[in-house]
């Protein structure tokens, strides 16, 4: 029986075309290795491995075991996607959708921490401190100084002005001019050189400003005169 030996396709052809054709195989060759998500890194890393390996569990907790470590071992979200997509139908959703709410809800920070997880978890927000204001009032006495006044012992505020301030407008609206200059001069009774007088000084000014403006037929105020 005479064997027959058949020819290379690429035999007989100029080293130098058989070399480069050589080339160009092994080159396309290693072009789609790279091409593939699962075998780049995977034989140090075992995505693809843990993957397949999570496929084939038929008990949900250690399907999902697997899973939360392929979520470390995977090198990128990428990467856990593709190794997932090719076992979509044994976890009952797609792998966006698993990714998303496993990452959302696992309490392993290592697992929430990988590289899977990490390119999706949104940080919480966090809330930025209350800034209280302090309440500051600036009034001016009879004699024209202008005092702050803070809420404190004795003063007690309304809204964002001295009680006191509101109340003289409310006794206008309600007793006119009548009610306001008896509230001014309650407040000119009480003037003196202390820290309340001056206060009390804003307060009767405020109420002759008052009477001032629904054009009550008052004199100005006049302090004594406590110099002798």
């Amino acid at each position: 029986m005479t064997r027959v030996r058949r020819r290379s396709p690429i035999a007989g052809r100029p080293l130098s075309l058989r070399a480069g054709l050589t080339f160009t195989i092994v080159a396309a060759i290693a072009g789609l290795a790279a091409c593939d998500p699962g075998s780049e890194g995977d034989a140090s890393t075992g995505c693809a491995a843990t993957v397949e390996d999570a496929s084939a569990e038929s008990e949900p907790s250690d399907q999902v075991r697997l899973l939360d470590t392929a979520l470390v071992v995977c090198g990128s979200y990428d990467a856990f996607i593709t190794e997932l997509s090719r076992h979509s139908g044994s976890i009952g959703y797609d792998p966006v959708t698993y990714v998303d709410r496993r990452c959302n809800t696992v309490d392993d920070e290592d697992v929430r921490g990988g590289p899977t997880c990490a390119s999706i978890i949104v940080p919480p927000t966090t809330v930025p401190p209350t800034t209280i204001v302090a309440l500051v009032f600036v009034g001016d006495t009879v004699d024209g100084r202008p005092i702050e006044i803070r809420p404190g012992p004795g003063v007690e505020f309304d809204g964002e002005v001295p009680a006191v301030i509101q109340q003289t407008v409310d006794i206008a609206l309600e007793s006119g001019c009548e009610g306001v200059i008896e509230q001014r001069d309650l407040w000119v009774a009480r003037i003196d050189d202390t820290p309340e007088g001056d206060i009390a000084s804003v307060y009767a000014q405020h109420a002759q400003n008052v009477a001032n403006f629904i054009e009550c037929d008052t004199d100005p105020i006049e302090l004594p005169d406590t110099s002798g």
